[in-house]
């Protein structure tokens, strides 16, 4: 393996760590939103109305960020399992299938996240979200429609990175084999 291909990997390892920790941190941070909502609901009833719309938002980021995750390991969803680090057309033809497919799903949002009609920017999925507000916070919704971009660009990352070397190895407890 190369240069490039080690930085490759070293960089998409470093990403994917980056994405873990805030996907778990989301989480834990919906879950205690969640709790605070509930006790100020049937306990004090007097909800506050901002923590219906900050759960929904920790699990936009946590979501999409765990899902990069995933998608590093090769843990993402699957029609039909080929092994990408197969040696001859099998492996070949798993990768371009694998490229194929986050192309389709990835490059059209990465587009209209920067781009709208005729190539404007100012009509982009951020640049709207950039002249709105939430509505429980006061903050502005492109923090929240910077998830989707930033779900795009690190899957393209991981996809180098499993395009040279193959998904991170990952134990797999023996009864998971059970559930596919």
């Amino acid at each position: 393996m190369n240069r490039a291909a080690r930085a490759l990997i070293a960089a998409s390892d470093r990403i994917d760590r980056v994405c873990l920790l805030s996907a778990k941190a989301a989480l834990v941070a919906m879950v205690a939103v969640i709790g605070v909502q509930i006790v100020a609901r049937y306990g004090l009833r007097s909800p506050p109305g901002w923590t219906e719309e900050l759960a929904r938002y920790l699990m936009v980021w946590g979501g999409l960020l765990g899902a990069t995750a995933a998608f590093r390991r090769g843990l993402d969803p699957a029609v039909t399992r080929r092994d990408e680090t197969a040696r001859g057309w099998s492996g070949r033809l798993a990768r371009v299938a694998l490229v194929v497919a986050v192309a389709l799903l990835v490059v059209p949002i990465l587009y209209f996240s920067f781009f709208g009609p005729g190539l404007d920017p100012g009509r982009s999925f951020l640049m709207r979200n950039l002249a709105r507000t939430s509505s429980g916070l006061g903050i502005n919704l492109i923090f929240i429609a910077a998830a989707i971009p930033t779900f795009c660009i690190v899957i393209l990352a991981h996809l180098a990175a499993r395009i040279v070397s193959g998904p991170l190895k990952t134990q797999v407890p023996e009864h998971a084999a059970d559930i596919g």
